[in-house]
């Protein structure tokens, strides 16, 4: 099949897990002998660059006034950030650019991820050129301005969900990587409910190398446990509950390495100054973090947001790593899923407490691994790749079918 991708950014810029998760995708289809292009907002030089990485072509755009620097660095004036806004939600250079991809490239179908910059407008541009068209819904940007699932919604909420509604009628198909980021959008009555799947997110899995990590994780008889922090240091990821739990538990026989960057940085490095077993490790290559991952025990996500999927509880999980989370979003659908660690009430330090208390016996951590073995693979890319090339050739025949009609 002719498939082309689109995300805001991609490799080698990369904002968050919707980077990751679109190059996975792209270069596995390209494995399996699809041709495969993906088209991006972040060509800083405003010109459409064209590139092959891994067997995909990149189609690098320009987003028209749409200034991805900003977005990528989340650094420059408010009213320039205003702008930025205005031209995420309705871009009409990059449909133009868009289309005239669509043109050069002739997909079989489309696949929408991170829209940011090119709006959706081009939901619309697919459907005037007949091409089928898949979403998958990796973050809150089309409910919510501040890219949250709203309490409740406001004025300005229930115009921008209008809007967005309106759009994704031009959709074919919808996925998400979670049933609960699904239906909190289908509840919102977007999309076709008919047509709608929730497909796992995946990682790159090497069983061997996870046999591997167990195998010495269970020889492991050492008193001291290990737990680490992984990600963005925001509110919204938990980072007070965090260590406002860890620090209040009397026990030399624990530490927490802290890894990621943000606003938090520097609560989290006076925090490190005050407790000598909290360790701030600051942004980590990925050969850096791998070697945390080793060093570690147990992850704690202590997110207090709605997080979409959890990536990085399968990545502690591919390292022998069980979890801690809290029951916010896709945490609690995997945790209850694959039973590789226990859940709390994301707001209940009391709760996370107990957890941490409970994984400060290794006995306790060691209960976990099998489970790991078992489960892991549910996370494959073999697997999220099948689920997709259904999806595509299941549209593709609607499509026709309707085209013939």
């Amino acid at each position: 099949m002719r498939i082309l991708l689109t995300n805001t950014f991609y490799y080698p810029n990369v904002v968050g897990g919707a980077e990751y998760s679109t190059k996975l995708l792209a270069e596995g289809l390209a494995k399996q002998k699809n041709e495969v292009a993906v088209y991006s907002v972040d060509s800083f030089e405003k010109e459409l660059k064209k590139e092959e990485i891994e067997g995909v072509l990149v189609y690098r755009g320009t987003g028209g006034r749409f200034d991805a620097k900003l977005r990528f660095t989340k650094k420059g004036p408010v009213f320039k950030k205003f702008l930025n806004k205005f031209y995420e939600l309705r871009n009409v250079k990059a449909e133009k650019e868009f289309e005239r991809i669509i043109k050069e490239f002739k997909p079989d179908v489309i696949h929408t991820n991170n829209i940011n910059g090119m709006s959706p407008l081009v939901w619309k541009c697919a459907k005037k050129n007949n091409i089928p068209c898949v979403h998958t819904i990796r973050d809150y940007w089309i409910v919510s301005p501040k890219n949250v699932l709203p309490k409740r919604n406001n004025f300005i909420e229930l115009i921008y969900q209008k809007y967005f509604r309106k759009y994704s009628k031009y959709v074919d198909y919808v996925t998400a990587p979670s049933e609960f980021t699904l239906n909190s959008v289908l509840n919102l009555k977007y999309f076709d409910v008919k047509n709608s799947k929730h497909v796992n997110n995946s990682v790159d899995l090497d069983m061997d190398y996870t046999r591997k990590c167990i195998s010495n994780r269970k020889n492991n008889n050492d008193e001291k446990v290990n737990f680490i922090f992984v990600g963005s240091l925001f509110e919204n990821k938990g980072i007070f509950n965090l260590i406002k739990a860890f620090t209040s538990i009397k026990n030399d026989n624990i530490s927490l390495s802290i890894c990621g960057k943000g606003k938090l940085e520097e609560y989290v490095i006076e925090s490190a100054k005050k407790d000598k077993r909290i360790t701030y490790r600051g942004m980590l290559t990925k050969e850096e973090l791998q070697n945390e991952w080793i060093k570690n025990d147990v992850l704690i996500v202590p997110s207090v947001w709605d997080e979409p999927f959890g990536r990085v509880v399968i990545e502690a999980n591919q390292h022998g790593l069980p979890v801690i989370g809290s029951n916010k979003g896709g945490i609690l659908e995997i945790l209850e899923y694959t039973k590789t660690g226990i859940t709390y009430q994301f707001d209940d330090i009391e709760e996370l407490k107990k957890a941490i208390k409970y994984f400060s016996n290794r006995n306790n951590v060691k209960k976990y691994y099998d489970e790991i073995m078992e489960k892991l693979p549910e996370y494959s890319i073999e697997k999220q790749l099948k689920a997709y090339i259904y999806i595509y050739i299941y549209t593709c025949n609607c499509c026709k079918k309707i085209k013939e009609k």
